[in-house]
């Protein structure tokens, strides 16, 4: 705690990262229009993301390359530069570490917790927005950040993606978090898959306002446990308490300091397959999934996913915590630890999803048998192919 009492979350989104950096790399392309897409071909292949100019146009993400070149066939394709998104990352982290010993990455941005560090910078906030900006366009040509401090994570998390913070930083005074989020799309919280969205606006509901005039129990009968979280945000109510059980977790500290990726992915993969049967041990799904690595030198660094639905296999899971480990790979030090948790959790039911693939229920029954034997004779039991090559 500050000495306020006050818990500081501060929120850090670049919007069209990948054409950020494009640009910072090629300045030709500012102020035109052109597209971004990581597949070139293919009946199925989407446009990632579009230059402001054409989206002016009506070029939008996502829509299908097929009928891009028929509407617009002179609007150049530049493939996003997964180069340049590592490299932005190691410059964001070494930001971040030196403002704060406490924050995560995210995909396209960070969070960090900047409680008890106000008298740092004599709580001019603007001035810390400023200087962070300023290191960011310098390092990496960054122009466009969203900032956003709050005493809540999430709800920091949700008004900087919903275009707040584009100038300075937005400061969300306490008690004032349910009018700052009245207007707030759905499409803004994280958490809410597309489905749900769907789901919501056959009933006119597209904000958290609208959201607010629903009865808890009409949300809670259409969505569950997201339809009470929703109705909590709307009010202005943290859905994430800070007092809450302990998250199910799986972690290891390697035999030696390591720097081989192989081995780390394996490391990860062995996580992965422990923290699944945890979940399923417990009929929990993860809502929200994050992977800590303890580097020799005595640094530690977290970076979280929250999929659309609930995820509770294998695969799914190690595919969420390799994609996590390529984010965290911004450091050029020896791997000490990892831990792979899952930080939000919703309660399975059980019931039959009749949509589910082929491979996906062969995969579950697999789970399930798998589940079987090591309950009866240990985890180690059976093992992964690919586990047999971790350290």
């Amino acid at each position: 705690m500050n000495r306020n009492g006050k818990t500081r979350h501060v929120a850090l989104w670049v919007p069209g990262l990948s054409l950020q950096l494009l640009e910072a790399e090629r300045p030709e392309l500012r102020g035109r229009a052109w597209g971004l897409a990581s597949q070139m071909g293919g009946a199925q292949a989407r446009l990632d993301d579009s230059s402001p100019r054409a989206r002016e146009l009506g070029v939008l993400p996502g829509m299908r390359l097929a009928e891009l070149r028929r509407r617009f066939p002179t609007l150049p394709l530049h493939p996003p530069q997964a180069r340049g998104i590592g490299s932005f990352r190691r410059i964001l982290s070494s930001l971040c570490e030196a403002r704060t010993p406490v924050w995560e990455l995210s995909a396209d941005g960070a969070l960090l917790d900047l409680t008890g560090t106000e008298h740092l910078f004599g709580g001019d906030w603007n001035l810390w927005a400023a200087r962070l900006r300023s290191d960011l366009e310098t390092a990496c040509g960054i122009r466009e950040v969203h900032l956003v401090v709050s005493q809540h994570r999430m709800v920091a998390e949700i008004l900087a993606r919903a275009g707040e913070g584009r100038q300075g930083i937005a400061i969300v005074e306490s008690g004032s978090e349910g009018e700052r989020l009245g207007a707030v799309p759905l499409d803004a919280v994280p958490w809410v898959s597309r489905i749900t969205r769907e789901r919501l606006s056959k009933y006119g509901i597209s904000t958290l306002d609208d959201v607010r005039r629903q009865a808890r129990s009409f949300l809670k009968l259409h969505l569950g446990a997201d339809g009470e979280r929703l109705s909590a945000l709307a009010m202005g109510i943290d859905p994430e308490p800070s007092q809450r059980t302990k998250a199910p977790s799986a972690e290891m500290v390697l035999p030696r300091d390591e720097n081989d990726r192989e081995l780390i992915r394996a490391a990860v993969h062995q996580l992965a397959d422990r923290l699944a049967f945890t979940l399923r041990e417990r009929s929990l799904g993860a809502r929200e999934i994050s992977l800590r690595l303890g580097w020799s030198d005595g640094q530690e660094m977290s970076s979280f996913s929250r999929p659309m639905v609930a995820v509770e296999d294998f695969l799914s899971l190690r595919e969420i915590a390799w994609k996590l480990l390529d984010q965290l790979d911004v450091r050029r030090v020896s791997v000490r630890s990892l831990k792979l948790s899952a930080t939000r959790t919703h309660a399975c039911t059980g019931q039959v999803d009749l949509f589910t693939t082929p491979d996906a229920q062969r995969q579950r029954d697999l789970g399930a048998a798998l589940d079987r034997v090591r309950q009866r004779q240990g985890f180690f039991a059976v093992e992964n192919a690919l586990v047999a090559l971790s350290v």
